[in-house]
């Protein structure tokens, strides 16, 4: 699964790896795999409990939600 952690929306989405929205390739210049840029990041996980934890230590105010799409 791929965390999405967005700063500006202060959003956390769960997506599973094959969902379209999920760029490709994974991560961008502002929101890079693996580490937090300027708008968020991308990081990988393996279960929802992880992809909490994540969010709660990298983003506190961001609301974790599953991608409606995927």
């Amino acid at each position: 699964m791929l965390l999405n952690l967005d700063k500006p929306l202060k959003r956390a989405t769960l997506h599973n790896e094959f969902c379209l929205f999920v760029p490709k390739p994974v991560g961008t210049k502002l929101k890079p795999l693996g580490q937090l840029g300027r708008d968020g990041g991308w990081f990988e996980v393996t279960t929802k409990a992880e992809a909490e934890a994540k969010a709660t230590a990298l983003l506190p105010d961001a609301t974790l939600t599953r991608c409606p799409r995927c």
